[in-house]
């Protein structure tokens, strides 16, 4: 558990539009405990609670009351009991039930699971969004009230073989608002998918998915009246009309898994208007042949995992692209020796967030690769470590300037050295970063260096740590502008679950052209107790 507050202040010189980063006086408590009463019952109950008036995903609240503060995503609070074979969900909770039907969106309502014997039943309702009111004045883009609806029911081991069928369902209330959302419209989705698993033995797993999806993108359109039985059945359960998309999807795979190997083959099929209920996005329009490799060698010093096949895009053929292409993704952790070591990574397909504090982006990964090569030795005094870091990679990300995907470049350099005293409890290190980030709208390039001193007093109850960082920060054909971070942190053991941090720092900014003669102030300051049971 632990109480932390977050203090922000900032001065401008010659900045009418700045808009403060952060929010000030912001206090939060975490809290996660699971309580076992008896051989059969437990009460989870977790808690993540502030004073913050947005959340990263969401727009401002401008008027919220107890329960849409409670309901808030940014606070996950959470009451999960369990007797048996019975377990609730109350509160902020993940449906997670498939690859293609729900796994990454977070409701605030009830849920439950039932394993009685070879049985799997499971059932969750609950709000994914709290209706928000567009304002253009405050920059408010507004939000419909969405809700989800998902059902499990098969029998067999929710880890082991099973045969389950999973249904899951959102829809806006467009009545939710008195205006409409700027940009947006109300959706209503319904995904359906049989699901089939097979162990056999604790290597061995076989699993196979087909699901169906109906999307419609507004739910304000025309109604259009289709003479076939199964559409009209079909409408019942979800809205149709001409912005209604429907398509399925498919996902096999087999995957042996020993000590020191693993190895798998999958088939993925995902139609170009299949979009699932209970997932944020999900690349669409492509047919996977994926063979999947693990192998870990010489007692872990080589450890290798990569997906490697074929796939084609564009398979409904309305689109002018390269329909086929070899995609890949491989990590690599190799210890040459006990001083030296090097990881790589690489990828050429795939999806990531990419969240600040304002937005949830979705990228696409086109092509990424790294290499992060770490050297250590020692000497009488002091234990030394090198590690440099190179990576590489272009994406497609959502631009809120252009409302529209667009393509996007990104390397990054980076060296670090530590310095670690052996005779006093003093450590060093450097740091040197240069990154550029290109996209049709900016081309953006950092330049940083920092270093940072830390220290353990009073019998090493007490450690404080200082870091200085400068950087020169270049937007396009604009003069770059200059930043000096100032970072004091210390932390002290009050006893042996006990702990007390404290934070400040201070960055000031020198703008460029971009912003002439503009100067920014930041000041930072945290505080955290926190405590263990």
């Amino acid at each position: 558990m632990s109480v932390s507050y977050n203090g922000y202040d900032a001065q401008t010189i010659n900045y009418p539009n700045f808009r403060p980063r952060y929010e000030s006086n912001i206090v939060a408590l975490n809290a996660g405990y699971n309580l076992q009463l008896g051989k059969y019952f437990s009460l989870g109950f977790g808690a993540h609670i502030s004073n913050r008036k947005k959340s990263y995903s969401l727009p401002e609240i401008p008027n919220e009351n107890l329960v849409s503060y409670i309901q808030n995503p940014r606070n996950n609070i959470h009451i999960d009991p369990k007797y048996k074979w019975i377990q609730l969900h109350l509160g902020a909770h993940m449906p997670q039930y498939s690859n293609l039907t729900s796994g990454d969106i977070q409701i605030f309502g009830a849920g439950v699971e039932l394993t009685p014997g070879r049985f799997i039943l499971s059932a969750n309702y609950g709000k994914t969004q709290t209706a928000i009111e567009p304002d253009s004045i405050f920059n408010i883009q507004g939000m419909y009230q969405r809700k989800l609806l998902a059902g499990r029911i098969g029998f067999g081991h929710v880890e082991g073989s099973k045969f389950t069928i999973n249904v899951v369902k959102i829809k806006d209330d467009p009545f939710s608002v008195i205006n409409q959302p700027i940009g947006l419209k109300p959706v209503d989705a319904l995904t359906v998918s049989p699901l089939i698993q097979f162990k056999l033995g604790k290597k061995i797993t076989i699993k196979t998915e087909t699901a169906g999806s109906v999307y419609t993108q507004n739910t304000l359109a025309d109604t259009i009246e289709i003479p076939i039985p199964e559409v009209a059945t079909l409408s019942q359960f979800v809205s149709l009309n001409a912005t209604s998309r429907m398509d399925y999807a498919h996902q096999s795979t087999i995957d042996y898994k020993g000590k020191n190997f693993k190895i798998g083959g999958e088939v993925k099929l995902i139609g170009p208007g299949f979009s699932p209920a209970g997932y944020f996005a999900m690349e669409q329009d492509l047919l996977d042949y994926k063979i999947n490799t693990a192998f870990n060698l010489l007692k872990n010093k080589i450890q290798l995992n990569g997906s490697f096949g074929i796939r084609t895009n564009n398979i409904s053929q309305t689109n002018i692209l390269p329909t086929q292409k070899l995609i890949g993704a491989g990590a690599a952790n190799i210890k040459f020796s006990k001083k030296f070591s090097v990881r790589a990574n690489y990828s050429n397909f795939g999806m990531t967030n990419n969240d600040n504090n304002l937005y949830q982006r979705v990228e696409f990964v086109q092509q990424s690769i790294s290499l992060a090569p770490s050297y250590r030795f020692q000497s009488d005094a002091i234990k030394h470590r090198i590690s440099l870091n190179w990576r590489m990679g272009s994406y497609k990300q959502y631009d809120i300037q252009i409302l529209d995907y667009a393509d996007r470049t990104s390397t990054n350099y980076s060296a670090n050295y530590r310095m670690k005293f052996k005779n006093k409890p003093l450590t060093i290190r450097y740091s040197g970063l240069y990154l550029t980030n290109n996209s049709p709208t900016i081309n953006f390039k950092l330049w940083n260096v920092g270093m940072q001193i830390g220290y353990k007093l009073f019998n090493k109850k007490l450690n404080p740590k200082l870091s200085i960082n400068y950087s020169k920060i270049s937007r396009g054909i604009y003069t770059p502008d200059s930043r000096i971070r100032t970072k004091l942190n210390l932390k002290y053991k009050m006893g042996k679950k006990r702990d007390l941090k404290f934070g400040y720092s201070l960055n000031v900014n020198q703008y460029g052209s971009y912003r002439p003669n503009a100067k920014l102030t930041e000041h930072k300051f945290q505080a955290t107790i926190s405590q263990k049971f």
